[in-house]
C-alpha cells in the first residue's frame, strides 16, 4: 500500500474519451446549413412566386384587355350603325394585313398590326393594349359580326372571338305587342272591333290591357294548361293564362310585374289579374319586368333585299336537294317576269322564266341561299282565284273547289253553284295579291317575306335537322296562316242584298249553309331530326315567324275536329295575338300549342331578319381562342 506522506509520488490520470465528443459543433454547423439552405429555397420561392404572380396578372389583364377591346367596337357601331362598312383609319385597333381593295389607308397584306391602348394615357409597351379583326360580311344578312380581339399586356397575348349583334324578335320563342285579337281577324271580329282601344282605328290608336284596354270590349284570348312554350316569352302587354308552361323565361312590359319577388306566390303579378285570376307554370323561373320592345314594320324594305322576287300570289314546294318548284301563273302576275337581285359575293339567282311558272309542273331553281324570296302585289287580278290557278304538284293544287271566275261574270253566269274554300273569298286572298303559299323540305338559309300573307300549306322542316345549317325566316307585312281548308256551297238564287229571304227580284250568290273540311291538309313531310312525323297528329313549322302589322293563326280554327299539335321550331313575333285554336261546349277546334325555340338563332339570325326599333348592338357569344401568330411581337 503506498500512502502520500511517504513521498510516493502520485499520477493523475486524464478522463476517457466519449464517443460523441464534438458532436455539438457538428450539429451546430448542420443546423446553420440547413437553415441557410432553407432561407435560400425560401428565397427561391419567393422570387419564382412572384413571377408567376406577375404572369398570372398579366395573363389575365390580357383578357381583361381583349374584353375591352370588344367593348370599344361595340360602343363604335352604337354611335355609328354602319361603322363596319369600312375600315376606320383612324383607329389603330383595325390596322393591319389586308388587301388593298378593301380599304382607304393605304394597308397592304404586309402592314404590321396596329394596337390601341386600353387607357390612352398608358401608352408604355408594357400596358395593356387590344387589336381586332373584323368579318363583317353577314351583318346586312344575318345581322351579326364576328370579331378576333387580342389584348396584350407585357409580353402576355389572350385572343377571344365574339360574335356582336342587334337584339330582335329571335331573342324569343314567343312576343306580342298586344295579347287581344288581331282586330282584322274576321272569326274574332265579324264586324270589326268597335273600340280604338282594341285596334280598330290601327295599333297607334291601341291600348295594353295594363293601360286602359280592360274597360273595352275586345276579344281576349287565353293560354290554356296545353300550351307549352319552351324558351323566353316577352309581351308588352298583360297576358291572359289558364295554366299554361311557361318554361323558358317570362317577361313582361306589365308594371304590376315590378311587385314580383321571389316568393313564387307573388309571380301570378306578372300575367293578367283583375278578376281573371291567372295562372301559370313558370318551372321554377321567375318573370320579370321589362321595358317594352317594338317591332319595326320594315316589309317594305325586302323589295329591295336580294333574292328571287315574284308578283301575285305565289307557291313554292321546297324540295330535300336544295332547289323549289314555283308557280306563279301568267294569269296572277299580270305577264311580269320575276326579278332576281345579285347579292355581293353571291351568284345572282335563277328565279324561273315566264313559260316554267305558268306551266304545270312550275319551275325548279335552286333555293337563293343567304337571300331572300319576296311576293309583292302585282296590282293586276283583284278578284277571287280559279280553282287550280295558285299552282301546286299534280293532285295537290290550289285553291280548292270548283269556283271560276270566268263562268261567274256577268247578270248570268254560265254555273248557277259551286264550292270553295270560304277563306279564299276574303279579300285578302285576291289572286293580284302578295301572297305565298309554302310548304316542303327546305336544304338552305332563306327568309320568306310577303307583302301581304304568307300561308303554311303543309309542314316546313329542315333538312339537316333542327341542329344543322338550314334556316328560314317567315316575315309578312300582314298575316302567317296555317291552311285549314273547309269548302262552302254557294248558290246563285234569289235573295236581298244580305242573301236573307227569298222573294228579291235580285240575284246573288248566297250560302246554302254547307260547309266541311277537306282531308288530307296541311301535307305533311317527315322531319329529319327524327325521321318520322313531328308532331305525329298537327303542323310542323321549323322557321322564325314575324307578322308585322297583324298576326299568327289558323284559318278557320272554330270550325271542325281538333287539329293536333301546332309545333314551331324557332320564334314567333306578332303585332296583335292570333288564335291557333278554340275550346268551347262542342268540343276542341283548332290546335294545341308547342312552341321551343331554336338555340341557334342566339349568335344567328335568317337572312335580313328584321330587328327592334329601340336595338342596340351588343355582345352576343364569345370564345377564347389561340393568338394569332403574326400578332405575337
Amino acid at each position: 500500500m503506498s500512502h502520500i506522506g511517504r513521498g510516493v509520488l502520485l499520477r493523475f490520470r486524464a478522463p476517457a474519451r466519449r464517443d460523441d465528443d464534438g458532436a455539438a459543433l457538428v450539429l451546430v454547423v448542420g443546423s446553420m446549413l440547413v437553415l441557410a439552405m432553407l432561407a435560400l429555397t425560401a428565397l427561391a420561392y419567393a422570387i419564382g412566386s412572384q413571377r408567376f404572380a406577375r404572369y398570372t396578372q398579366d395573363y389575365t389583364s390580357g383578357m381583361a384587355a381583349a374584353q375591352s377591346g370588344i367593348e370599344h367596337y361595340i360602343s363604335q357601331l352604337n354611335r355609328n350603325d354602319r361603322y363596319s362598312d369600312e375600315i376606320d383609319c383612324s383607329n389603330p385597333a383595325l390596322k393591319g394585313p389586308m388587301p388593298p381593295s378593301t380599304n382607304s389607308c393605304g394597308y397592304t397584306m404586309s402592314t404590321e398590326p396596329g394596337w390601341a391602348p386600353v387607357d390612352p394615357a398608358n401608352t408604355a409597351p408594357e400596358a395593356p393594349h387590344f387589336h381586332y379583326s373584323v368579318d363583317a360580311s353577314r351583318s346586312r344578312s344575318e345581322g351579326t359580326i364576328v370579331l378576333t380581339v387580342t389584348g396584350r399586356v407585357n409580353g402576355e397575348y389572350r385572343t377571344v372571338e365574339a360574335v356582336v349583334g342587334k337584339g330582335g324578335s329571335t331573342d324569343f320563342v314567343y312576343y306580342t305587342d298586344f295579347e287581344s285579337a288581331d282586330p282584322a281577324n274576321v272569326e274574332a271580329y265579324p264586324n270589326g272591333p268597335s273600340d280604338d282601344r282594341c285596334g280598330r282605328g290601327g295599333y297607334e290608336n291601341a291600348q295594353y290591357w295594363w293601360e286602359g284596354r280592360r274597360s273595352a270590349s275586345c276579344q281576349e284570348i287565353t293560354f290554356i294548361s296545353a300550351d307549352v312554350l319552351d324558351g323566353g316569352v316577352f309581351t308588352n302587354d298583360s297576358a291572359l293564362s289558364s295554366g299554361a308552361h311557361f318554361q323558358g323565361g317570362f317577361f313582361t312590359a306589365n308594371p304590376n310585374c315590378k311587385n314580383a319577388t321571389s316568393n313564387q306566390t307573388t309571380w301570378r303579378q306578372c300575367l293578367r289579374q283583375d278578376g281573371k285570376n291567372s295562372t301559370a307554370n313558370f318551372h321554377n323561373i321567375r318573370p320579370a319586368y321589362s321595358d317594352p320592345l317594338y317591332l319595326d314594320d320594315t316589309s317594305a324594305a325586302f323589295k329591295d333585299h336580294p333574292g328571287c322576287h315574284y308578283f301575285g300570289s305565289t307557291r313554292i314546294v321546297f324540295n330535300a336537294n336544295g332547289t323549289m318548284t314555283v308557280w306563279n301563273k301568267t294569269s296572277v302576275n299580270g305577264n311580269r317576269a320575276p326579278v332576281a337581285e345579285a347579292a355581293t359575293g353571291l351568284p345572282t339567282p335563277q328565279c324561273g322564266t315566264l313559260e316554267q311558272l305558268d306551266s304545270n309542273a312550275g319551275a325548279t331553281v335552286p333555293v337563293p341561299n343567304e337571300m331572300v324570296i319576296y311576293v309583292a302585289n302585282s296590282n293586276t287580278s283583284d278578284r277571287q282565284c280559279n280553282s287550280g290557278e295558285l299552282g301546286g304538284p299534280s293532285g295537290r293544287t290550289l285553291p280548292l273547289g270548283t269556283y271560276d271566275w270566268t263562268r261567274h261574270t256577268g247578270s248570268s253566269p254560265s254555273s248557277t253553284s259551286y264550292s270553295y274554300d270560304s277563306t279564299m273569298r276574303n279579300e285578302t286572298k285576291r289572286c293580284g295579291r302578295g301572297n305565298l303559299y309554302v310548304e316542303g323540305t327546305l336544304n338552305g338559309r332563306v327568309t320568306l317575306a310577303s307583302e301581304q300573307s304568307i300561308i303554311l300549306v303543309g309542314d316546313l322542316v329542315l333538312e339537316g335537322g333542327r341542329f344543322g345549317n338550314d334556316m328560314v325566316g317567315l316575315v309578312a307585312t300582314d298575316t302567317v296562316e296555317v291552311f285549314h281548308p273547309v269548302l262552302q256551297d254557294w248558290a246563285w238564287v234569289r235573295r236581298n242584298s244580305n242573301c236573307g229571304t227569298s222573294g228579291s227580284t235580285s240575284y246573288r250568290w248566297c250560302p246554302s249553309g254547307n260547309e266541311y273540311e277537306v282531308s288530307g291538309w296541311p301535307r305533311r313531310y317527315l322531319d329529319p331530326t327524327t325521321g318520322g312525323y313531328y308532331p305525329t297528329k298537327g303542323i310542323q313549322i321549323a322557321g322564325s315567324i314575324q307578322t308585322l302589322q297583324h298576326s299568327f293563326y289558323v284559318q278557320r280554327y272554330k270550325f271542325g275536329a281538333h287539329q293536333g299539335t301546332l309545333y314551331v321550331y324557332g320564334s314567333i313575333a306578332q303585332r296583335w295575338r292570333g288564335i291557333v285554336g278554340q275550346n268551347g261546349s262542342d268540343g276542341s277546334h283548332g290546335y294545341d300549342k308547342l312552341y321551343q325555340y331554336d338555340r341557334r338563332l342566339i349568335t344567328s339570325a335568317p337572312p335580313y331578319f328584321p330587328r327592334w326599333i329601340n336595338a342596340q348592338w351588343s355582345l352576343r357569344y364569345s370564345g377564347e381562342i389561340a393568338t394569332p401568330p403574326e400578332l405575337r411581337t
